[in-house]
């Protein structure tokens, strides 16, 4: 009841108040509701009529047209009045001062039009400038990233390289002590060999004299 009465049959003054909780909670509700209500309506409306970038360019493109077609005729009428006030002052005989005061006060006027014209028309480029230099930075921070991502990949597969190798040194270190062992094992086996062979050589040396020895005695 107070939604209908507050809402639809009053005028909002307080003509009618509730004097109850319950319809002050109503009226409380109502008043966040119709806040909430028009903030979304003006939220949607503004973000529909908001044009896209290639719209944005295509109407920076014809308003710099129009006020280009402004300059030219804002300068058209600089100087017109300006060959109008030499017209009236030099090459006439009498001159007609307020003629004359009429093309002076057009002459400022049209001054004025063409210095407005040539601010907005600054304006505007700088507008078209930043939406282009937006557009280049954009563009300039994509491929900054890029190019980080590909180095932090690039570093990261030496990284995993490195490790590879220092986990195969490791590994080797690891086992080195018994390829040392083996191998003084091996060198020693030989060296003992080859001594028992050369004892042996000797022996047999030494055996063959001394017989052949006796035997030359005993002749």
């Amino acid at each position: 009841m107070w939604l209908i009465s507050i809402t639809f049959l009053s005028i909002g003054y307080g003509d009618m108040v509730p004097h109850t909780y319950c319809g002050k909670g109503v009226c409380l509700l109502t008043g966040i509701m119709g806040a909430g209500c028009t903030a979304l309506v003006v939220a949607v409306v503004a973000r529909k009529s908001e044009l896209t970038r290639a719209e944005k360019h295509v109407h920076n493109f014809m308003m710099d047209t129009q006020l280009y077609k402004k300059v030219k005729n804002t300068a058209a009428n600089v100087l017109r009045e300006t060959w109008l006030i030499y017209k009236h002052t030099k090459l006439v005989k009498k001159v007609d001062r307020a003629r004359v005061r009429h093309h002076q006060r057009k002459f400022l006027q049209a001054i004025h039009q063409l210095r407005k014209v040539k601010m907005e028309q600054r304006k505007l480029t700088d507008q078209a400038n930043t939406i282009a230099d937006l557009a280049k930075t954009q563009n300039m921070m994509y491929d900054l990233v890029s190019d980080l991502q590909h180095r932090s990949e690039e570093l990261d597969r030496r990284i995993m390289a490195m490790e590879d190798k220092l986990d195969l040194m490791l590994l080797n270190m690891h086992s080195l002590p018994d390829v040392l062992s083996q191998a003084i094992t091996k060198i020693q086996k030989d060296f003992l060999d080859d001594l028992a062979c050369r004892v042996h050589f000797l022996s047999s040396s030494l055996s063959s004299d001394a017989i052949y020895s006796v035997d030359r005695r005993s002749q």
